[in-house]
């Protein structure tokens, strides 16, 4: 099956650091990109995977058991034209 990309919408909880927690995130092979972002949101992560899954288990296991990170936004890309 192809790779798939989602971009997740991360809020870091007050008191935590944005940069950490971008650099322990961004050391996942699945991740793409990550970005700090101001607005509604602290971080944007680009993310690849095969199955649903592997999205759930990055998010749900990995994204938000890290120290600092509070809600999350996924949205699945489900075209590029560019």
């Amino acid at each position: 099956m192809d790779q798939m990309e989602a971009l997740i919408f991360v809020e870091v909880s007050q008191g935590a650091s944005a940069i950490e927690i971008a650099k322990a995130v961004s050391s996942s092979e699945n991740v793409m990109e990550v970005m700090l972002i101001s607005g509604q949101w602290d971080l944007l992560v680009r993310l690849k995977y095969s199955s649903i899954e592997e999205l759930s288990n990055f998010v749900v296991s990995q994204l938000r058991k890290e120290k600092g990170v509070g809600r999350t936004d996924t949205t699945i890309v489900l075209n590029k034209v560019k």
